[in-house]
């Protein structure tokens, strides 16, 4: 199951994906090439209403092969795994291979200030002196480091309101022990007793405002 903005979704074996590449000329830059991954997701509660989602991030100097190749990536995580080992094989259980990778990509904006910080102690230890750029990026952490622990601040916040927002039968699946029955199974029962709620809410409002 593929997840969007708020709570749109794709079941994987029904899900609709395009790849495509193009090129945009300017006067300044000449000719960029351009790529795109985009898959079509549904609104839960609402399946005529459909958007398409970006999954290849910033298209400008990506080629085809490239976004092929994130999509078979995503396939293979889909279909065979969600683990995988060093050698790329399918494993039941998360290693100390998968947990270092997990813990790689888990980086965020402060991670790379503070980082950049390092750099220069870094190059002082081997002994070949500093260079510019490691001078400048520590000069710059400096500037950064606030707006760094902000922003980090405000994606929490934001990311806990965004859930709150999400249907229950949403909310539930996210759990590990949580249902294992499809959206898309359950869907149809979920719009009958939302239309039945609202039905009752409009036969309140008619019985309590005056005529």
């Amino acid at each position: 199951k593929i997840w969007g903005p708020l709570h749109y979704y794709s079941e994987w074996n029904d899900i609709e994906a395009v790849a495509y590449e193009y090129t945009i000329v300017n006067q300044y830059s000449g000719a960029i090439i351009h790529g795109n991954l985009e898959i079509v997701l549904r609104k839960f509660g609402d399946p005529d209403d459909r958007i398409v989602l970006n999954l290849s991030g910033v298209p400008a100097g990506k080629r085809l092969p490239t976004v092929l190749g994130f999509w078979e990536y995503l396939r293979s995580y889909m279909t065979v795994g969600p683990w995988f080992d060093e050698t790329g094989n399918k494993t039941e259980f998360k290693n100390s291979f998968i947990e270092k990778s997990l813990k790689s990509g888990d980086i965020s904006f402060v991670d790379l200030v503070l980082d950049s910080r390092r750099t220069l102690g870094r190059e002082y230890r081997e002994g070949e002196g500093v260079s510019g750029a490691a001078f400048l990026s520590w000069v710059t952490s400096y500037m950064l480091v606030l707006p760094a622990f902000g922003m980090e601040f405000v994606q929490k916040i934001d990311r806990k309101k965004a859930r709150k927002h999400w249907p229950e039968v949403v909310q539930e699946r996210l759990k590990p022990d949580g249902p294992t029955t499809r959206l898309i199974d359950i869907e149809e029962d979920y719009i009958v007793r939302k239309q039945q709620q609202l039905n009752d809410l409009h036969d309140r409002m008619r019985k309590t405002l005056p005529r």
